[in-house]
This record gives C-alpha cells, sequence and structure tokens, in this order.
C-alpha cells in the first residue's frame, strides 16, 4: 500500500503527542576525525593528501603499489583515501575513465555511518567533478557543487578550500570571472598552510589568469610575479615552468616582447624534456617562431596545439589553434590555404559561443531548480513544525479520540484511494498491454515488402541480417509486453532495431544517432516498457514525411542518481495536425497515466514534456522524459 509522505508524518506527529514525546533536535554526526585511533597508513595517506604532492610520475606509481596492501587492509577510510590518490594519478595522467574508476571505489557498497565517511564522500565528489570537466559543464555539473559546498559548509569540512578552489575553476572555466574570482578568494582565504609554496603560487596564478581574461594584463602580472616568488621557493620545476610560461605571455601583452619570448623558452624548454607542454604553451611557442619568421617551426608546434585541442574536443581551443595557423600562412603568402584555416577557426569560435549560451541558460535552470526545492523543504518543515504545536495544546483525551477518527478516516480513505488507483492501474496496463501487443499492420507489411524485395534481388546478406532484426524486434515486442518492467538495454536493442528497419524501409530518408549508457552504469536497471518506441514511430511517420532533407532521429539516454532523462529529437516538419489523432492521442494519455502511476510507486519525480522546435527557430519536435528506475 502506498501511502504519501504528509500522511505519514501526521501519524508521527500524532503518534509522539500520545506518549508525551517531545520534538529533537538531530545530533550532529560524528567527524572523521574521531576515532580514538587512527592507523599509520591512514596518517600517511591523509599527509600525502594535504601535503598537495603531484601523483604523475614513476615515484607515484611506486608508492602507492607500497601502500596499496595496508591502506586496502586498515578499515574504510584507509582505502577511500588509497583510492582517491590512485584517481587522481590517473587524472594527472589523462586517464580519466581510469580515475572515474578509482573514484567510485573509495566509499564502501554498505556504509555503516555515512556521517564518519562524510570527508571520503567530498573528497570523491570532488574527483568526479575534476574529472567531469574535461568533457562538459552542464546543469549537472553545478547541481552537483552547489550540494558539495552545503556539504562541505554544514559538516565545517577542513578541506573546504579546496571546494572553493574547484568552484573558481569551473565558473572560470564556463566564462563567469566575477564568481571565480570570489571563490578563489575563498579557497586563499580558508587555506590553512601558510609555508605550502606550491598551493601559494596556484592560488596566485589562478588570480592572474581572471584578470588576464579580462584584458587587465598589469593586475594580472602582478599575480603572476607573485606566484613566481612562491615558486622559486618549492621544488616542483614543472611549478616553475609553468609560472615562466605564463609570464612570458604577459610580458608580452604587455609590450615588453623580448623579456616575454625569454621566459616562455625558458618554460617551454622545460617542459618538452619532460613531456608536459600544454595546448597554450604549443600556441606561444608556434607564435614566437612566427614572429622569427621561422614558419616551419611555427607550423610544427602549433600542428601540435591542434592535435591537443582535437584530442580534449574543446572549440575554443580548436578556433585559437585554427587562427593562428591561419595567420603563419598569411604571413607566408599562401592566402588560400589561409582561408581554409579561417573559415575552420570561425566554425569552432561560432560553436563554442553555442556552447557558452547553452552553459548560461543551464545555469540559471539549475538555480531556479534549487531555489524550488529548497522553499519545498521549507514549507514541508514549516507545516510539520504547526501542526506539532497544535497537537501538543490539545488535551489528553480529546486527542486520543481525535487520533482515533482521524486514524479509522485516514485508513479508510486510503484504502478507497488505494482500490481506486489499483484499479485505474490495472485498467491502464491491460490498454497499454494491448497497444504494446500490436505492431501496426502497415509496419508488418512495408517490412516483409523490403525483405521480398531483397529476396527477389538475390541480395541474400541483406536479406538474413533484415530478417534477423525483424525478428529480433517482434520477439522483445513479445516478451516486453508480458512484463511491467524490462532491462534497459532490451529497451534500447529493440529501439535499435525499430530504427533501423524503418530507415531501410524509407531508403535511408532519415539517419539516426542512440546515445546509449554505458553498460557498466546500465546493468541490473529495469523501466517500464515500451514508454518510448510510441514517440520514436511518430517521430518517423509524421516528422519524417514530405521533408526537403535528410532527415535524423536523435535519441539520447542519460542516468542521474536513480531517474533516466530521455530526450527524442528529430529535425522534421514539426507538431502537424494528425489525421489519425485516436491513436496518437491514446498512446500520450495512456503514457502520461503510466508516468503518473510510476511517480506515485516509486516517490519520485516523472515527467513528459513534448516541445515544438519551431519556438526556437528550427525544425522538429522534442520528447523529453524523466522515467525513475528501478533494480531488477
Amino acid at each position: 500500500m502506498y501511502i504519501r509522505r504528509p500522511s505519514v508524518l501526521l501519524i508521527i506527529s500524532l503518534c509522539c503527542a500520545v506518549c508525551g514525546c517531545q520534538p529533537r533536535s538531530a545530533a550532529p554526526p560524528p567527524s572523521a576525525g574521531q576515532s580514538t585511533t587512527t592507523p599509520p597508513v591512514v596518517r600517511e595517506l591523509q599527509h600525502l593528501i594535504d601535503s598537495g604532492a603531484r601523483w604523475d610520475g614513476p615515484q607515484a606509481a611506486q608508492r602507492l603499489s607500497q601502500l596499496k596492501n595496508d591502506a586496502l587492509q586498515a578499515g574504510a577510510v584507509a582505502s577511500g583515501y588509497y583510492y582517491y590518490l590512485e584517481g587522481v594519478h590517473y587524472w594527472y595522467a589523462d586517464s580519466n575513465q581510469a580515475a572515474t574508476n578509482s573514484f567510485n571505489r573509495m566509499l564502501p557498497a554498505k556504509p555503516a555511518d555515512t556521517g564518519q565517511l562524510t570527508d571520503l564522500i567530498i573528497l570523491q565528489q570532488l574527483g568526479l567533478l575534476q574529472v567531469r570537466l574535461a568533457s562538459k559543464i552542464d546543469d549537472s555539473t553545478f547541481t552537483r557543487l552547489f550540494h558539495l559546498i552545503s556539504l562541505a559548509e554544514q559538516y565545517q569540512y577542513a578541506g573546504s578550500w579546496r571546494v572553493y578552489d574547484l568552484a573558481a575553476e569551473i565558473y572560470f572555466r564556463f566564462g563567469d570571472y566575477d564568481k571565480a574570482e570570489t571563490y578563489a578568494a575563498m579557497a586563499r582565504d580558508s587555506y590553512p598552510e601558510t609555508g605550502d609554496y606550491f598551493r601559494l603560487s596556484l592560488f596566485m596564478e589562478e588570480r592572474s589568469r581572471i584578470y588576464e581574461r579580462r584584458h587587465q594584463y598589469r593586475q594580472a602580472l602582478q599575480y603572476q610575479d607573485s606566484a613566481l616568488r612562491y615558486a622559486l621557493q618549492q621544488p616542483d620545476t614543472i611549478r616553475l615552468a609553468t609560472v615562466y610560461s605564463a609570464l612570458g605571455v604577459l610580458y608580452e601583452k604587455n609590450g615588453d616582447k623580448p623579456r616575454g619570448h625569454a621566459l616562455m623558452e625558458k618554460a617551454f624548454n622545460i617542459k618538452e624534456k619532460i613531456n608536459k607542454v600544454s595546448f597554450q604553451e604549443y600556441i606561444n611557442y608556434g607564435q614566437l617562431h612566427q614572429e622569427k619568421k621561422d614558419y616551419s617551426a611555427a607550423l610544427h608546434y602549433l600542428g601540435k596545439a591542434l592535435e591537443k585541442a582535437r584530442l580534449a574536443g574543446n572549440a575554443g581551443n580548436l578556433s585559437a589553434a585554427y587562427d593562428a595557423i591561419r595567420h603563419v600562412y598569411y604571413d607566408k603568402g599562401d592566402y588560400k590555404t589561409a582561408i581554409s584555416y579561417l573559415d575552420s577557426a570561425a566554425d569552432m569560435a561560432l560553436a563554442e559561443q553555442e556552447d557558452r549560451q547553452l552553459r548560461k541558460i543551464v545555469e540559471i535552470q539549475a538555480l531556479n531548480e534549487l531555489k524550488v526545492q529548497q522553499h519545498k523543504t521549507t514549507d514541508l518543515s514549516r507545516q510539520y513544525n504547526n501542526q506539532a504545536i497544535i497537537v501538543r495544546q490539545q488535551q489528553v483525551i480529546l486527542l486520543i479520540i481525535t487520533i482515533l477518527l482521524v486514524l479509522g478516516l485516514l485508513i479508510t480513505f486510503l484504502l478507497i484511494r488505494q482500490r481506486k488507483l489499483v484499479t485505474q492501474k490495472m485498467s491502464i496496463e491491460l490498454e497499454q498491454r494491448l497497444l504494446r501487443s500490436q505492431m501496426e499492420p502497415h509496419f508488418i507489411f512495408n517490412t516483409l515488402s523490403v525483405l521480398q524485395s531483397f529476396i527477389r534481388r538475390d541480395e541474400k546478406e541483406k536479406s538474413v541480417k533484415y530478417l534477423n532484426k525483424f525478428a529480433r524486434l517482434l520477439r522483445l515486442n513479445l516478451e516486453n509486453s508480458r512484463h511491467n518492467l524490462v532491462r534497459l538495454q532490451q529497451e534500447t536493442e529493440a529501439l535499435e532495431n525499430y530504427l533501423s528497419l524503418q530507415a531501410v524501409r524509407f531508403d535511408n530518408l532519415f539517419g539516426y544517432t542512440i546515445h546509449d549508457i554505458p553498460a557498466e552504469e546500465s546493468s541490473g536497471i529495469c523501466i517500464p516498457p515500451m514508454l518510448l518506441q510510441p514517440f520514436v514511430e511518430n517521430a518517423i511517420q509524421h516528422g519524417m514525411r514530405n521533408i526537403a532533407h535528410r532527415g535524423h532521429i536523435s535519441i539520447t539516454l542519460q542516468l542521474q542518481g536513480d531517474r533516466l532523462h530521455c530526450i527524442i529529437e528529430d529535425n522534421g516538419q514539426g507538431l502537424q495536425p494528425a489525421k489519425n489523432k485516436d491513436k496518437n492521442s491514446l498512446s500520450s494519455i495512456i503514457t502520461q497515466e503510466r508516468l503518473k502511476i510510476l511517480s506515485i510507486q516509486t516517490g519520485k519525480l516523472a515527467s513528459l514534456t513534448i516541445t515544438d522546435k519551431a519556438g526556437e527557430g528550427r525544425t522538429g519536435v522534442r520528447v523529453t522524459m524523466i522515467i525513475p528506475t528501478q533494480r531488477c
């Protein structure tokens, strides 16, 4: 029997009042450092994390290998610290997937007391967010960042400077330099070690980068000079080379080219020896050779910068690399090649601008969602407190009678409501099973017709492949129609088979892409069957007809917590008055009712949104569904 949360709170509050219980404030969870005895390996791992040491060399790999056995046998905290350092080591080595796997292993499968693992939880989220920055910044990035900041402040996390420092980096890459500077200052002010010149140099360089992006080069140079003073007092040569390189760029932008070139060459030579040259350093060094009219060397180093930008998939860096190469060919007098690189730079700049605008929209949406959630939590808390005050003011006898009456009415209401919901659910399930068990006759006849044409043309290999896909689709539809839940992989496979058959049937009038979830993440995830295929059918039957361009259908699946976000998007003719409204309306209504019942059953958000992209100045329809998942 499914009972809503406010009803449960009402029953609990009434029972507490009968027993004379007073509300108690929740005790703060114990911190990670309250253990009476700390194993030596834990102290060493903590020291390695706090020291800010680089973990990208053979010495780091050797030390991790030495600590592994002791760390994994010393309990959950030691194991978590070890996997965090292992993840950082992989991240420095640009092995993002390996880093993610290590970070995901930091917490035990069934933690006994999450309050004692707060330090590990924050470190894990820091590591995962850092890896995510290499690919994209979206609404989930900011949602996770806000949660991380709230968690660190709530538990007064000793390493809160790490959280603020990451927030500064995220906002810097997002292009909000005011917030980046605010968080950078918070990170510097909350850092406890005044003698850690490596970290202090990083803080100063971070402020310098912000002012450089604002084109305030004098202020940027002042912070970079401070970064150099700190870097000279610590032994890390890569840190020193990085500061030399940044200083060289700033001196050049301030008009002192000879000094700037000398510093950049000094930094480049240090990093090239250990294969640690960054994208911007390749750009700077290539432009330096261009100024010397050494075009061959300039194109060599700019080509390496372009290669790094392509590997990272960074549109802004690609635009900068193309533009730098364009300048070299222009100076050489090869104007035809220069124009081709200019076109490529413009395309990448436009893509970067579109990504930046999209990220701003995503941030606003994330902030609004966070505010709405906070308001809901506040309202629930206020309602509960007011109700508790009223209940405590009642006399004991009247309160007992009231409780009996309320409980009787509540149970009666819930039973009636539950029976109504069960009846409604059974009706919807029967209707949906009827729809799932029937495949559109036109689709079957057309599929058999295509198969017949392959056989007539004696195309045996195509016939066998086409027949296998059609048979597999029929089998999946029949199997799924008998179950209320199916594995996500089966649902995705059915969609892929259906789209493949339809693409052949329509002579490749449209293409399709399915952005699926990795198998290791979707394993054991189940959803109700046939929620997606009706909208894919609509996209083909109504969106792909009578269009002058090649159609495309995109299906994107993202697993966020225990909810599946599905986006079905086409570039067809948009929402049109349907000739056969009965089937389409029935399909949409039943899907909405299924999602509503699923939301009540699981207590999780489920929604369906259909958008005509004409309002965005584009063609086609976007269907967005949020489906609560279950383990099976």
